[in-house]
């Protein structure tokens, strides 16, 4: 983003400290500035961005149906906003399996790992929180499968040979792993680019500066995190005064998932059988891949799966 637009201020948000320490130490940010916060309470003032990307995030949270309004919100009136997320529709096996374990009343999956919702759902909650939806892509044709069970030299032959299926309709969405789109706000903004107005995630008021943290006006407080970055994602332990217990409650929670994930033994057999089946389909389609893949390439022909998916 930088090397296509120099004058570009770039602001980043990830919810993890580990993500953001990786990000601060890297020679190549530019001067970009980051957040620790969750999508669904962004710090940003209302109308501050001209374009906003998410890419493979919007799964990861715990209210999904949020997230576009909090886009919404922040992006200026003609701005755009460019997702890219799985397609919980496909085939592939983990989808399955998520799909599954919902319906028999069960969430699938921990936050962080729920993959299962289709882009029927992400178009909904666009179109809800006020964006038109300008292009939707399917891609990544069986990349999962590629990533996870192929060998890895077969995946430059492999993307060659599904990819042109992405132009089908019906198939491309059982059988991509990826959906796309370009959303944009309707209407029109005076203002010109200025830097990001934060505002206090919770109130929206005003933030400023103490001593050792971030205090908004109405007194909410947050700390730095351990590499220098304000944690947007909770209060201050002296305000959370139930910080030990939430905690607490936190580590039960994922104690319960680890013992609920039941034998391994069992789970790598069902796995083998569906990644077996899974095989027998994409064996199924690959003849037809190979007819419409003379009329249709996805990318070029020198190319590679890692520069076709990038550049999608």
């Amino acid at each position: 983003m930088r090397r296509l637009a120099p004058r570009l201020s770039i602001y980043g948000v990830d919810i993890s400290s580990v993500a953001l320490a990786d990000a601060v130490r890297r020679s190549d940010t530019g001067g970009a500035i980051f957040y620790q916060a969750a999508l669904e309470r962004l710090l940003f003032a209302d109308a501050v961005f001209d374009f906003i990307s998410s890419h493979e995030v919007i799964e990861h949270v715990e209210d999904p149906a949020m997230v576009p309004q909090e886009f919404s919100r922040v992006l200026k009136p003609g701005g755009v906003v460019a997702i890219a997320t799985p397609n919980g529709a496909s085939w592939w096996l983990e989808h399955l399996r998520q799909r599954g374990k919902r319906a028999l009343g069960w969430r699938g999956a921990p936050v962080g790992e729920d993959h299962t919702r289709p882009p029927s759902l992400w178009r909904r909650e666009c179109h809800r929180a006020g964006f038109v939806v300008e292009r939707q892509i399917f891609d990544g044709a069986a990349l999962d499968f590629q990533m996870l069970v192929a060998p890895a030299r077969w995946m430059p032959v492999l993307s060659r040979l599904f990819e042109p299926l992405r132009a089908v309709p019906g198939i491309n969405l059982v059988l991509c792993d990826r959906v796309k789109f370009r959303l944009s706000k309707p209407g029109r903004t005076a203002v010109a680019s200025n830097p990001a107005v934060t505002r206090c995630p919770i109130c929206r008021a005003a933030l400023s500066d103490s001593a050792d943290a971030v205090v908004c006006h109405k007194g909410h407080r947050f700390a730095c995190n351990r590499i220098g970055i304000v944690d947007f994602t909770a209060l201050a332990p002296e305000i959370a005064t139930n910080a030990s217990a939430v905690t607490g409650a936190s580590e039960v929670a994922m104690l319960q998932f680890r013992r609920s994930a039941g034998s391994r033994r069992w789970r790598r057999l069902a796995l083998f059988a569906l990644s077996t089946g899974y095989a027998g389909f994409l064996l199924l389609l690959a003849r037809l891949g190979t007819i419409i893949g003379r009329f249709y390439q996805p990318f070029g022909r020198q190319n590679s799966l890692s520069s076709g998916h990038g550049s999608a």
